[in-house]
């Protein structure tokens, strides 16, 4: 009696010869083409980086543009949305760094929210001026 491997079921007695493996789906019937080299070498870019003081600028330029009417913090977030726009902007003309446009979009909303803020501020305390100068009476 000979010796035969379970895991291979042409070997155990009984059973027929298997046939041959059909070709696959997927595979190609011809040989595959070596891959061409490149007449030159490609050029490795860093990556590019966005300024994140440009997007910090830009977003509490947002902020500062919606809480115009609030007379102290409005005027913090307008005059930190330029500072921190200005920065970015310095930092996007660095080479690997992106973001100008967004420096600029947060310096023009910082800019914008100061002034009606100044406004309100100055409108808010000429009323508590006027209401203590006057008394109760006017």
């Amino acid at each position: 009696m000979t010796s035969y491997d379970p895991y291979q079921p042409d070997q155990q007695p009984g059973y027929p010869p298997s046939a041959p493996v059909p070709q696959q789906w997927g595979t190609q019937p011809y040989p595959v083409q070596p891959y061409a080299p490149q007449p030159y070498p490609m050029v490795a870019y860093p990556m590019l980086r966005t300024s994140g003081m440009a997007v910090a600028g830009m977003v509490i330029g947002i902020v500062a543009l919606v809480l115009f009417w609030v007379p102290f913090v409005d005027v913090l977030l307008g005059f930190l949305a330029v500072g921190l726009s200005w920065a970015g902007m310095i930092q996007a003309d660095r080479p690997g760094f992106t973001g100008k446009g967004m420096g600029i979009a947060g310096l023009v909303c910082g800019i914008i929210a100061v002034i009606p803020a100044l406004v309100v501020m100055l409108f808010f305390f000429g009323l508590f001026a006027a209401g203590a100068a006057c008394g109760i009476s006017c």
